[in-house]
């Protein structure tokens, strides 16, 4: 269906992008929906705890893209520092498991498609359009199945596009926007091989 919404919009010509992990299986379907190209590209949150909600995020070797309501007091930077050398790693580990470091398709001039899975907070497709500009793009459009009314209305005010089918309004987003995924680790494996064979 986002592969069909994305071409009735005329973006042909143009390369997806899936943010890892869950953007990646997305953006191979929509990709061959609509007969594009399709590649990886790289993200992780950056967290204060594990259970706390992302305050930005980090995408290959862009500069991080932070959270602007999150002002955090002296007590913090250090912490911040640490989540942020963190995502930084996490971003190299996957670099190796998803691409074996090779570079991204050619973006030059090009229309890129940032894909993600479910969009509750914006940080990581954010961060994601910053790393395709660097490379190259000449347009960015995020696209997504379902994406929490204020992650919408952030990227649009960055005057970004978004293809979005379904505008859920509860802040925690849906719960199984793909009916019952499983655990994580064979859901990790599966965008994994899916990443080597767009290779």
């Amino acid at each position: 269906m986002l592969g069909q919404q994305l071409a009735a919009r005329g973006h042909t010509g143009c390369i997806l992008l899936g943010v890892t992990p869950e953007g990646v299986e997305i953006a191979a379907h929509a990709a061959k929906a609509m007969g594009a190209q399709f590649d990886v590209l790289v993200a992780a949150f950056i967290k204060l705890g594990a259970k706390l909600a992302p305050i930005g995020a980090m995408a290959e070797s862009a500069p991080a893209e932070m959270d602007p309501g999150f002002q955090p007091g002296m007590n913090l930077l250090e912490k911040l520092a640490a989540a942020i050398d963190e995502s930084r790693a996490q971003v190299k580990q996957d670099l190796v498991l998803y691409r074996t470091q090779r570079p991204v398709k050619s973006l030059q001039g090009r229309t890129a498609i940032i894909v993600d899975g479910q969009i509750v907070y914006p940080w990581k497709v954010l961060a994601s359009a910053k790393a395709a500009e660097g490379l190259g793009a000449r347009e960015i459009v995020i696209a997504t199945p379902v994406a929490t009314q204020p992650a919408a209305d952030r990227i649009r005010a960055r005057q970004y596009a978004l293809v979005c089918p379904t505008v859920v309004l509860e802040q925690e987003g849906h719960p199984k926007p793909y009916g019952d995924g499983g655990a994580d680790a064979p859901e990790k494996l599966r965008s994994i091989m899916i990443a080597h064979q767009a290779a």
